[in-house]
């Protein structure tokens, strides 16, 4: 099976309408290449809003992505909480985070996007972790997010995954059946060593503070619990740049950059091929050039005065 891995597409109807068109674009080469499945690593919206949310749908709807065989997804912090744009949200943030109920806005994630949920193995009542099979591999969905805290997640994009969750997917793919089947998992947070060094030369203030409130707690830990649940490759995104590495033999690919790549001729999307000999991986270029498609109005909304506001935009990821 073929895989296209993207990531962070930030949805917005009326701050990011160029990631819509753009999103549209990456969608299509997907479309027109042959991949059986798309995986979408979090942050699919950029504030949390409904009519982002709408938006997301009828783009997935649009290339026939609304279905549990074609699409899997899972939560990042802008799904959850939404994020920082202008100097006067440092001020409102926190109470607007204090204000989110957590496991509400889980459950309105996989409301919206409840297709791609259906057939998955999971525990009754929860949405993550969830394993979705397919005949030579599962991928399995994990929640990355960080519940707020004023001292430890004060921008709301940490991450961290618990030990109880690992402990509900490692039960779940507990069995024969499993046991020889390829082991993918997603997560919205990243693995890397250095969050400073990989997200990108020192910047402004807010970049400086993007780095340090971008961490998910306890890798080690959590690589160490993938790889006894035989997991082999990990997809995510939350950086904005699209790479690959590995950490304590674990393959990882990073599909963060896919929309919004610091490259401006091309896009980027993450192919995976699967199969019962193993798993392949390529970073793919796509030009923007050539990725042209005859827009459909009722996929990108009519302008907002609200966006003069862009300028100032200061977008925590």
């Amino acid at each position: 099976m073929k895989i296209a891995h993207i990531s962070d597409l930030h949805l917005d109807n009326h701050l990011k309408r160029n990631n819509i068109s753009d999103t549209v674009k990456v969608l299509e080469y997907i479309s027109d290449n042959n991949f059986d499945h798309v995986v979408i690593t979090g942050d699919i919206t950029d504030r949390a809003e409904p009519s982002a949310f709408e938006t997301a749908r009828r783009l997935f709807k649009k290339f026939g992505l609304l279905k549990p065989e074609k699409l899997t997804l899972t939560i990042g912090n802008h799904d959850t909480f939404g994020g920082v744009h202008f100097a006067e949200d440092v001020i409102e943030f926190p109470a607007r985070c204090k204000n989110t109920n957590y496991y509400d806005k889980i459950k309105e994630f996989e409301s919206y996007f409840h297709e791609c949920f259906a057939s998955t193995i999971r525990r009754i009542n929860s949405t993550f972790p969830f394993i979705k099979e397919f005949d030579d591999f599962v991928i399995c969905g994990i929640n990355s997010i960080a519940e707020y805290s004023i001292i430890k997640n004060p921008f709301a994009s940490n991450g961290k995954i618990s030990s109880g969750q690992l402990s509900v997917l490692n039960g779940l793919l507990d069995g024969t059946v499993m046991n020889n089947k390829r082991k993918i998992a997603i997560t919205h947070h990243h693995f890397c060593k250095e969050e400073a060094n990989v997200a990108g030369t020192p910047g402004t203030v807010w970049q400086a503070i993007e780095r340090q409130t971008m961490k998910l707690r306890g890798k080690k830990k959590i690589l160490s619990r993938f790889s006894d649940s035989g997991i082999e490759l990990v997809l995510h995104g939350h950086l904005h740049e699209v790479s690959e590495y590995s950490r304590k033999g674990i393959r990882i690919m990073n599909g963060g950059g896919s929309i919004l790549s610091k490259k401006k001729d091309y896009f980027l999307v993450n192919s995976v091929e699967v199969s019962p000999e193993g798993i392949n991986t390529q970073i793919v270029k796509v030009p923007r050039s050539k990725a042209s498609y005859p827009h459909d109005n009722s996929l990108i909304p009519l302008k907002n005065p609200f966006e003069k506001r862009l300028a100032g935009d200061i977008c925590m990821n």
